[in-house]
């Protein structure tokens, strides 16, 4: 994980170009005990920020950034001083495919990764409002942070998986916009924290937690159905899941993640966290359509992409 903070350092290096010299990079390294994962060490990333800092911008290691692709999200934020958070698209390592362009939370609190696995520039003309920015690039503006949420990103507990969601939503609930800007700024080489093209044990338990802990400090109206959509997954998914995550029984993983996410999500309701997610662009689900929720994968993603096409202009940013 990278984080950088940009305005004094721009200004510095504006100077130093005036007068013809070159100035090395600035950086903190930070060296820490133990794995505090994703969340955690970004929120140490934060902490550590250079106090004059306006913005911030989060970079995963396996994230390559694009010549200029730092300047033009500057530009952008620069000229829509009422977005907290912004991400440019983000494509496939050594490809045209889009990895990311942002993201929607539906109301049983999937995320939908917007142009995922399309050809560049597929539908992507203008800025468009999204839930979420995806966490592996993505720039925060700081006031809008720590007047929202304090010296902090992340709730800690989440690790990672589904936590740049809940950011999001947490912006828009303290009336902060979000939003996707048409131009490629990075590409992403996915998977190679967590193994590439796997989906891991730890991967799908953090999801699967993750989305419980949340169901219970959102006000969903759905909230009461997504235990059981894991559990039900859980018995669909037995065989395919095992097999992919070469662990001994799946079943045992979506058990110990509905166990834990509820343990979670009464620990964080506690501290008297609530998120109002009709705050935000999520994909409201009719009742006639929840049936498709539980079938399969295919049908979820295709579900989402109709959803996509059907109200991306409704999202533009004017």
């Amino acid at each position: 994980m990278v984080i950088v903070a940009l305005r004094k350092l721009s200004m510095v290096y504006s100077q130093a170009q005036l007068l013809g010299l070159r100035l090395p990079p600035r950086k903190k390294i930070i060296k820490l005990d133990h794995n505090l994962g994703f969340t955690g060490g970004n929120n140490e990333g934060f902490v550590a920020k250079d106090k004059e800092g306006k913005y911030v911008l989060l970079l995963n290691n396996d994230v390559v950034l694009f010549q200029g692709g730092l300047k033009t999200l500057v530009e952008y934020a620069e000229n829509y001083d009422n977005v907290a958070g912004l991400q440019g698209v983000v494509l496939k390592y050594k490809s045209r495919l889009i990895d990311s362009a942002g993201g929607y939370i539906s109301e049983l609190l999937h995320s939908f990764t917007l142009g995922k696995g399309h050809e560049y520039p597929w539908t992507l003309k203008k800025p468009v409002y999204v839930t979420f920015a995806g966490g592996s690039c993505v720039l925060y503006r700081v006031e809008s942070i720590v007047r929202s949420l304090g010296n902090k990103l992340f709730i800690d507990e989440f690790l990672g998986y589904g936590d740049d969601n809940v950011l999001g939503l947490m912006m828009w609930n303290h009336e902060y916009k979000l939003i996707s800007i048409p131009e490629a700024v990075a590409s992403h080489a996915r998977g190679l924290t967590f193994g590439r093209g796997k989906r891991s044990a730890l991967m799908v338990y953090l999801s699967e937690r993750n989305r419980i802990a949340l169901s219970l400090i959102t006000n969903t109206r759905y909230k009461h159905i997504i235990p059981l959509h894991t559990l039900l997954y859980t018995l669909r998914n037995t065989v395919t899941t095992t097999l992919t995550t070469r662990y001994k029984s799946s079943t045992s993983v979506m058990a110990r993640a509905l166990f834990d996410g509820i343990k979670l999500g009464r620990k964080l309701k506690s501290r008297g966290i609530f998120i109002d997610i009709y705050k935000a662009p999520i994909i409201r689900i009719p009742i006639k359509d929840l049936g498709a929720f539980f079938t399969t994968k295919c049908v979820v993603t295709e579900y989402f992409k109709d959803w996509a096409l059907k109200n991306l202009s409704s999202l533009f940013v004017e």
